[in-house]
């Protein structure tokens, strides 16, 4: 069989051809579905896209249980979405309800459908996370050459980059990657990291910040450059909390008809923070929308 992409819809006078004697060669992927079934959608979807990203590797059958009755019936299948695993013409697996996209490819990881470069990546995050970062990047190194085209594979290196403060490194790495990557969630997140860094490296330390407003707590730019070189030190929630209250002080200005800090820089740099925390730090981010919205009503 050729590196085609496996995407069937799978009827009763077909079945035999394409799911059982197909699954004696590659694993079949079967959907029991129901068209008016959102659920039903979503895993839909997920599947192809695996199916499109693992071309050649496995068949996803999607079999419409309303018009497939005999079928479901064959396959004991009782609630809708079901996965059903086949291999050899035999079941192998079954999972009944939503799957998210993590869980679907750890289905396919199960016979042996996965991409090795991200096998390493998971490698080699265990690897950073537990201290041991030059294997990290040995092993990024190596998925890189496996799968010169995963960018998540650079992704993770940049963020490695970021956590031991070789920044320059970084922002060459990140610079060299398309456009479409940095619009990722990760690739938000490390640009967004990065930002703050640059931002960071032409303040003054966060104790000598902290010792400015200890004297005056309505200097508004020392506590501005403090929120910006806390969030490059990964201290979030205390960013956000000095970014709240100089967005309060500029509400008092308001009052006074006074000039608002740097005009409403602070409630800027607040959502851009949130938005950079989403894809990775979603509650810190719910928690900081919720006191950003609370202050705007």
């Amino acid at each position: 069989m050729s590196k085609d992409i496996y995407i069937f819809e799978v009827t009763e006078a077909n079945f035999e051809q394409i799911v059982l004697e197909n699954s004696r060669k590659i694993p079949v992927i079967a959907l029991f579905m129901g068209s008016w079934s959102e659920p039903c959608f979503v895993i839909s979807e997920i599947f192809s896209k695996l199916a499109k990203e693992f071309s050649g590797q496995f068949i996803f059958a999607k079999i419409d249980i309303d018009e497939q009755a005999s079928l479901g019936k064959q396959f004991k299948i009782k609630n809708i979405p079901a996965i059903t695993v086949i291999q050899s013409a035999e079941v192998a697996l079954t999972s009944e309800g939503l799957l998210t996209e993590a869980e679907a490819r750890l289905i396919l990881k199960g016979v042996n459908v996965f991409n090795v470069a991200d096998e390493m990546r998971e490698q080699a995050r265990s690897k950073h996370m537990n201290g041991d970062t030059e294997a990290a990047i040995i092993l990024l190194s190596q998925a890189i050459q496996q799968d010169p085209a995963n960018v998540d594979v650079a992704l993770d290196m940049v963020q490695i980059f970021i956590d031991i403060k070789q920044i320059e490194q970084a922002n060459e790495l990140l610079g060299r990657l398309p456009a479409g990557a940095r619009q990722s969630d990760m690739g938000k997140s490390v640009t967004g990291q990065l930002t703050f860094l640059n931002l960071a490296s032409e303040k003054p330390s966060i104790s000598r910040l902290k010792q400015i407003l200890s004297n005056n707590e309505n200097d508004k730019q020392a506590r501005f450059d403090l929120a910006i070189c806390l969030t490059a030190e990964y201290e979030y929630e205390q960013a956000i909390e000095q970014l709240l209250i100089l967005h309060q002080q500029d509400e008092w200005q308001d009052e006074r008809q006074d000039e608002p800090f740097q005009s409403g820089a602070a409630r800027e740099l607040a959502i851009t923070l949130i938005n950079m925390l989403k894809p990775t730090q979603p509650e810190i981010a719910r928690r900081a929308q919720q006191q950003l919205s609370n202050l705007l009503s």
